[in-house]
């Protein structure tokens, strides 16, 4: 009798949860913008959680200063407030050690940037968490060990930013403001080399910014700002349609005979994100391009930035800028968020500024 009645049980439950796979979830994603939206930025998942960030120290950053963009957003038609970490590069931590005013320490940084020579890496960041994440705190420490300046930043609905629903456009607006307050602290006359630097959902990000900069800024009431000097993209994908399909939650549902019609089409015509990467980077032929993807990488297939690649590359013709795709192969460990651990990303990087360098000689 036990036994029959845990039987039952168990049947109960395979098939409340068959249920739920075959007609709850295809239901709530076809017609739950909320659900698809935490599916695509997922900035619900916040780890590690009550974090100082203003002081970047308590978040194992070493040479950082915590502060403010805030501006009116014409997206959301509301103020906005993005928290932004500028850490330095280790050349100048002997520099910072022997200041112990942290108003002094600020003043020295921004004048710090005025001057610099050091190439500067404007990091946006992927879905989920925050500019604290471990991994990420990782590779801005490869950054400082090259010796580059890194600003680091949470998009709306990230970290503590402005706790607003984030959106394409409004993460966008949130990428070029940063950039147009980076572009202010910079001397024309001595500017550095510029990065900027996208990983996963974030190289969505960064490609539309650079494919509509102009317009962008029209739009947005800013003044003409320059393209950067060369974008490099960690762990992409070519299209948000194509990265849903082979997104490793679709498995679950993706033998349904509604599943393309569920789970898919609602994300094709959204108003509130496209993220087709592809379409953007086929725009800016004259942006010098370096992907990154590991073979191992089970978020973002690496199927799609090879795809990505060949796209942009049959957009550009004889005399474009660079486009470097580098893979990482399978057993050497790297996945979706540690390719900071590759034992050669300093030399990746380091050879294609070079080429840059000496494409464009000062």
């Amino acid at each position: 009798m036990v036994i029959g009645t845990i039987l039952l049980t168990g049947a109960s439950f395979t098939a409340s949860l068959f249920v739920v796979q075959i007609a709850v979830l295809p239901l709530l994603f076809k017609y739950s913008k909320s659900v698809q939206r935490k599916m695509i930025f997922s900035n619900c998942i916040n780890y590690p959680r009550n974090l100082d960030y203003e002081n970047p120290s308590s978040c194992n950053i070493v040479g950082g200063r915590n502060f403010n963009i805030k501006f009116q957003s014409k997206v959301d038609d509301c103020p906005i407030k993005l928290g932004v970490w500028h850490i330095i590069p280790c050349s100048m931590f002997k520099d910072m050690f022997i200041i112990r005013d942290y108003k002094t320490i600020d003043i020295r940084l921004h004048h710090e940037l005025k001057k610099t020579k050091n190439t500067i890496v404007l990091y946006c960041h992927g879905n989920s968490n925050h500019r604290a994440s471990p991994h990420r705190v990782q590779m801005y420490k490869v950054f400082q060990k090259m010796n580059f300046h890194v600003i680091a930043f949470d998009y709306r609905g990230y970290g503590d930013s402005t706790r607003v629903r984030p959106t394409e456009r409004g993460v966008v607006e949130d990428a070029l403001k940063v950039y147009s307050w980076l572009n202010d602290s910079l001397d024309p006359d001595t500017r550095p080399a510029v990065l900027l630097w996208g990983h996963s959902l974030g190289t969505a990000v960064v490609a539309n910014m650079i494919s509509h900069m102009s317009e962008l800024c029209t739009n947005l009431d800013m003044k003409c700002l320059p393209q950067p000097d060369a974008v490099v993209l960690e762990a992409p994908f070519n299209n948000l349609m194509d990265e849903i399909e082979r997104h490793p939650f679709s498995k679950l549902v993706s033998w349904l005979p509604y599943y393309k019609d569920t789970f898919v089409k609602p994300f094709t015509v959204s108003s509130e994100y496209v993220f087709t990467t592809d379409q953007y980077l086929m725009k800016v032929p004259h942006v010098p391009i370096l992907m990154m993807h590991s073979k191992c990488d089970k978020v973002v297939p690496y199927e799609l930035a090879v795809k990505l690649h060949e796209t942009v590359a049959q957009s550009r013709g004889p005399g474009a800028a660079p486009l470097h795709f580098h893979s990482f192969e399978r057993g050497a460990g790297l996945g979706h968020n540690n390719l900071c651990e590759a034992p050669d990303l300093e030399n990746i990087i380091s050879d294609f500024l070079k080429q840059i360098n000496t494409r464009n000689p000062e």
